[in-house]
C-alpha cells in the first residue's frame, strides 16, 4: 500500500495538497513519489465518527488523512494510501488529484 505525493523535479521538495509552483525553488515541474507510510502525530473524531489524524510523511510533509480499517493512536506510523478501498487493516486515506502540473520523468 502506498500513496502518491507531489515532489519538485529541480529541489526534491515533497508536497501535499499538489502546488503549481514550487514554493522552495520557484519551479514548476513536478513528478509523483509515492510514500509508503506516516507517523501519526495527533487524532480527531468528528460527530459522525469519521476518524481524522494529522500524519507526517518521513522526509516530508505533514497532512490530514482519514483513518479507514479502525483507529489509531500518536505515535503510531500507518500504511498510507490513495484508495479509500484499499481493504483490510488499518491505514490512512488521502485523496489526490492525479492531474496537476507534472511533467514525469
Amino acid at each position: 500500500m502506498s500513496a502518491a505525493i507531489q515532489a519538485c523535479l529541480a529541489c526534491g521538495s515533497l508536497f501535499f495538497p499538489e502546488r503549481l509552483i514550487c514554493p522552495s525553488c520557484g519551479k514548476d515541474e513536478f513528478c509523483k513519489v509515492l510514500a509508503d507510510h506516516a507517523d501519526v502525530t495527533q487524532t480527531t473524531q468528528l460527530a459522525d465518527g469519521t476518524l481524522l489524524a494529522t500524519v507526517t510523511v518521513p522526509n516530508g510533509p505533514q497532512l490530514i488523512a482519514r483513518v479507514m480499517g479502525g483507529t489509531t493512536v500518536p505515535g503510531e506510523s500507518l500504511p498510507l494510501t490513495n484508495n479509500p478501498n484499499a481493504g483490510p487493516g488499518v491505514h490512512a486515506y488521502i485523496p489526490v488529484r492525479l492531474d496537476i502540473n507534472e511533467d514525469q520523468p
